[in-house]
């Protein structure tokens, strides 16, 4: 009888930490638009909307980039905080002499963060 009730309270820690794991991958998450051509670790990324999730390694993180369900570029990052709270996402890219640009940075709205790419 003990066995049971053991084997129920495993059932429950793991569904709970199951479902905690999924909340707190869904933070580390946005949606952006890219309106220009960017390119990120060899990869070029054409103009439209990106899921971008990132897995922080405090400050570092490892983001994933896709588009309609595919992976199109994973890079490795830097989560920075600012002293500015920024009012809407921003995307900011270098321009290249070829006329290409590379992702420098992306900005969240409403928040102090920035996934940093590039300089560390």
């Amino acid at each position: 009888m003990k066995n049971k009730g053991f084997r129920g309270n495993i059932w429950v820690v793991l569904t709970i930490v199951l479902v905690a794991s999924l909340w707190a991958a869904a933070a580390s998450s946005r949606t952006l638009s890219f309106r220009t051509p960017v390119k990120l670790n060899g990869a070029e990324m054409t103009p439209g909307f990106y899921q971008v999730e990132w897995v922080s390694h405090s400050p570092e993180a490892t983001v994933t980039f896709r588009r309609n369900g595919q992976v199109v570029a994973t890079a490795a990052g830097k989560l920075v905080e600012r002293d500015t709270k920024y009012p809407a996402d921003a995307v900011v890219y270098s321009n290249n002499a070829d006329g290409s640009h590379t992702l420098k940075e992306l900005r969240f709205g409403g928040s102090k963060q920035v996934l940093v790419f590039g300089e560390f």
